[in-house]
């Protein structure tokens, strides 16, 4: 009996020892695959937000635009995609660092996903369950790069940005009333499941549609 259950906690000790190895390397291959993504940004020395933004639209051939919005506590950061480009909507009310952080991790959802985003459209959501963790990495490894600029505390989105602000409220009104009805807060340095309706978004960025 007792050489039965040293067996299994052998077992069990190798198998997490195996674990542990297997998600090193995953993460060994994350930073390797997000650096060389950023060394084919050939991004200039200093960076701010605006050259980053301006590289991963030449790369994905399409406008990025970044609106900054009242978000209401339930994400920090969303991106929606139409027909006219991708549009990175993140809180107005934070500092210029985290204004920074979360546009940088909706920027490398784009860089890591945007084969998986579908055809450009009006239409709801397609939601990104892998390649979070990358996007975070990749957004830290910007982050050690970019200068933050003040934040932008304007008056909000105006023109076609107001336009689809207002089409994602519906989806954030539904994500407030799902975070009061199960007691979570919002608005908290983390990750989130999708919003559905208008954007994916994760409370430190990270959304697509």
């Amino acid at each position: 009996m007792g050489g039965a259950r040293t067996g299994n906690g052998a077992r069990s000790v190798r198998t997490k020892r195996w674990g542990r190895l297997r998600a090193g390397a995953r993460a060994r291959r994350a930073r390797y695959r997000c650096r060389r993504l950023i060394t084919e940004l050939d991004l200039p020395t200093p960076t701010v937000l605006a050259d980053v933004c301006d590289a991963v639209a030449a790369r994905l051939g399409e406008p990025v635009r970044i609106v900054p919005m009242t978000l209401g506590g339930t994400t920090s950061g969303l991106t929606a995609r139409t027909a006219d480009g991708y549009w990175i909507f993140c809180e107005l009310r934070t500092t210029p660092w985290h204004q920074t952080h979360i546009v940088l991790h909706e920027l490398g959802r784009l860089l890591l996903e945007s084969g998986t985003a579908g055809p450009p459209g009006d239409g709801p959501p397609v939601r990104h369950g892998s390649g979070a963790r990358d996007a975070e990495v990749l957004g830290g490894l910007l982050m050690e790069r970019v200068v933050p600029q003040a934040a932008d505390h304007g008056p909000g989105p105006t023109g076609r940005a107001a336009d689809l602000a207002a089409a994602l409220e519906p989806a954030l009104r539904h994500r407030r009333a799902g975070r009061i009805g199960t007691g979570r807060a919002g608005g908290v340095d983390g990750k989130d499941d999708a919003a559905s309706g208008a954007g994916t978004a994760d409370t430190d960025g990270g959304s697509g549609v």
